[in-house]
């Protein structure tokens, strides 16, 4: 039975997780830091934080655990190499690192720069073509699910026959692919918003990342 893992969305800026180009990618979040033993067939699903109501963000079905260096060469995901200067979605993007001979190199980019060894400890990317991203449309999460949410990392020891009725949850109210933007993207800007990234722990949850008083 395949699993799920549940997790907090702090900054939804389209860099993690990154829903474009017909992917649903998290390459640079909690579950990548920590290592989280995700396999195809897993589903991932983010909320935001407690403050906000632990709403429901995005879920993936995982088809692929790719590691770093052949997410950076795959046809597939050169559209979500960063381009400083391109428009938002192609600032955001989370194809960063290469391995050139024997390290980590980074591509340029707005937000994730110098963080190379937190990035890459775990150098494997979630992939998935099915998925449900509402981005600033993020909807209120039924009280059955609410005990699967919360805490630090990325949680997956939920009982078989939650997961199953959130999966069904999900598929029965919202539609495959992007719902809406996401909720901290700002067209005008330069993902600078997103430099923290998902491990930016605020004092409180704001409508953009550009007011947020983090620590």
């Amino acid at each position: 039975m395949s699993r799920l893992y549940t997790y907090i969305v702090r900054v939804d800026s389209g860099l993690a997780p990154n829903p474009f180009w017909d992917w649903c990618t998290l390459a640079v979040c909690t579950p990548n830091h920590q290592g989280s033993a995700v396999r195809p067939g897993d589903w991932i699903a983010g909320f935001s934080p407690k403050g906000t109501g632990y709403r429901f963000v995005y879920a993936m079905e995982v088809s692929e655990r790719i590691h770093m260096q052949n997410y950076f060469k795959d046809p597939r995901f050169q559209a979500k190499k960063p381009k400083m200067q391109g428009d938002w979605k192609q600032r955001c993007g989370d194809n960063i690192y290469d391995y050139v001979h024997g390290q980590w190199a980074a591509l340029p980019n707005p937000y994730h720069e110098g963080l190379e060894e937190q990035d890459t400890q775990n150098p494997f990317v979630f992939v998935g073509r099915k998925y449900w991203y509402l981005g600033k449309e993020r909807a209120v999460t039924p009280p059955q699910f609410l005990p699967m949410i919360g805490g630090r990392g990325a949680r997956v020891n939920h009982p078989p026959n939650l997961t199953e009725q959130f999966k069904v949850w999900v598929q029965s109210n919202f539609k495959a692919g992007i719902t809406a933007m996401p909720l901290d993207y700002e067209p005008s800007t330069d993902c600078r918003q997103a430099e923290k990234s998902c491990n930016t722990k605020c004092e409180a949850p704001t409508p953009s990342v550009n007011t947020k008083k983090c620590a």
